[in-house]
């Protein structure tokens, strides 16, 4: 939840007295599990990925490339071969 959402005025919910303690107990305790599973993005990642579904593939994309592991450019393989002398 952003921090600039004002609160301070909000009113308790009219059917929560419906559903009893018992109940109210493990709606909390549910909230509380799922509201572990929260995120928080800087900004300028959320502009990137603005939704699920392309943050998501961005990080799967991460996932498949840190089990290939690192591999070797051309540029790099040539840079450590040894120099052939002219003779």
């Amino acid at each position: 939840m952003r921090d600039q959402y004002d609160l301070k005025n909000g009113r308790p919910n009219p059917y929560a007295s419906k559903l009893g303690k018992k109940d109210r107990t493990a709606l909390v305790k549910w909230w509380a599990s799922a509201a572990g599973n929260v995120r928080m993005l800087p900004e300028d990642v959320a502009r990137e990925f603005p939704d699920t579904k392309s943050t998501v593939a961005a990080l799967r994309m991460v996932m498949k490339l840190r089990s290939v592991g690192p591999r070797a450019s051309r540029a790099g393989a040539r840079k450590r071969q040894p120099k052939r002398q002219a003779g």
